[in-house]
């Protein structure tokens, strides 16, 4: 079973702040066929790009919140996550964690305080797992570059016959001079290439039994 101290898996995909009005279009950048995943992306005045993956899944609510939550396997399946570390765990639902993101050479590997909050929407049953930078939280550390700020989200939308609809969201600074080409060639790859990776594992870590078994308390499934 996960740990009961949850956090949000996104930052491995390099996470900045708020999803803002844009009128910018959606491009479609990615289609994996077996899954039927499709990743968009889509540019922010300030050049950094942001991201929306979309899949339908056959899977429990608790199945799929408790695949975020197990702190532990996130380095095995959620895209260039080195480490997890949970810092205060403010209620079964509501929490601190700092995330260790491998970068490419020659860059530094990143570092991110996230506050995260899981929430259900009581009308439509749809699960969300959303977090936001939070570096009061814990000093810099001197060997890595601390993510300047992100926001992002994961929500589960439970649909007929046992299916849920799963859409992976965010937008993406490193830190770091993204008036850097390599830098911003490599943020603008994975971008779309993060959110694919990441959806399409979620898949197989729902099948693991004590994953796809789990019962978490705040969590309300879906009549079938």
């Amino acid at each position: 079973m996960p740990r009961a101290h949850p956090f949000v898996a996104t930052l491995a995909l390099l996470l900045v702040p708020a999803f803002a009005q844009t009128d910018a279009p959606w491009l479609l950048r990615d289609v994996h066929e077996p899954t039927g995943t499709e990743v968009f992306t889509r540019d922010r005045a300030n050049g950094v790009p942001e991201f929306r993956a979309v899949t339908r899944m056959q899977a429990r609510l608790s199945a799929l919140a408790a695949a975020l939550l197990d702190v532990d396997a996130m380095p095995n399946w959620v895209y260039r996550t080195r480490s997890v570390a949970n810092l205060e765990a403010v209620s079964p639902t509501e929490g601190y964690s700092q995330v260790i993101v491998t970068m490419p050479w020659p860059f530094d590997d990143r570092e991110a305080i996230v506050h995260w909050q899981l929430t259900q929407d009581p009308a439509t049953g749809a699960v969300t797992l959303s977090g936001r930078s939070a570096p009061e939280r814990l000093p810099p550390d001197p060997a890595l570059v601390r993510m300047p700020s992100f926001e992002s989200s994961w929500t589960f939308t439970p649909l007929a016959g046992g299916e849920v609809e799963v859409v992976f969201r965010g937008l993406g600074d490193p830190g770091g001079n993204l008036a850097s080409p390599l830098l911003r060639s490599f943020v603008g790859s994975a971008a779309w290439k993060g959110p694919l990776a990441t959806i399409v594992a979620l898949r197989q870590v729902v099948t693991r039994p004590e994953i796809a078994s789990a019962v978490l308390p705040f969590i309300h499934e879906p009549e079938r």
